[in-house]
């Protein structure tokens, strides 16, 4: 056997080639691509729920607010976020006429639908959620009828029932927009 020291580079570098080519495993002959759908998660008290992706913009801490007199109570007032005035909405205080508690996992979610532009008071964030279309379920074990409007489908994972809310739905609520006393 030549030494090592003594091979051109060439063949040595062909040598090295010819054990990975010999060692290396195959690819795959066959991937299987499972579609699945992803929204981020929410909580508005112990309800879950699940925006798809392209509706929510944003997710911030809640914000130093100005309150907006003559309005409704679930209108928290109006924040500066980098230079834009976006009114605050507490979703609980809308939906079910019972303002939300605030705690250190209270997050706004931003959402824009053409000119409209808002931040909705959640109660958590549960971050990116991925569902597979098998969890697709097209009845719930229990639903609260205030958001009977902006339910637009439901997943299972395991014993949690996840409700897919649109964002859409709620921006092309009239009562939405009715936000004066």
């Amino acid at each position: 056997m030549v030494n090592s020291a003594q091979k051109h580079p060439i063949q040595l570098l062909q040598e090295i080639e010819q054990q990975c080519k010999n060692t290396a495993k195959g690819l795959p002959q066959r991937v299987d691509v499972k579609e699945s759908w992803s929204g981020i998660g929410f909580r508005i008290g112990e309800i879950n729920l699940v925006a798809p992706l392209k509706q929510v913009n944003e997710i911030l801490h809640v914000p130093r607010l100005t309150a907006v007199p003559g309005t409704q109570r679930w209108v928290k007032g109006v924040a500066n976020i980098r230079g834009t005035l976006l009114p605050i909405i507490d979703l609980q205080g809308f939906l079910h006429d019972k303002p939300l508690t605030h705690t250190i996992k209270t997050r706004v979610l931003v959402v824009q639908r053409d000119e409209l532009a808002v931040g909705l008071v959640v109660s958590e964030v549960l971050g990116l959620r991925h569902f597979q279309e098998h969890e697709r379920v097209t009845s719930v074990s229990k639903f609260d009828e205030a958001l009977r409007n902006y339910v637009h489908g439901a997943f299972r994972q395991g014993d949690d029932e996840i409700l897919v809310f649109s964002m859409y739905a709620l921006a092309e609520n009239p009562h939405f927009f009715q936000v004066a006393v």
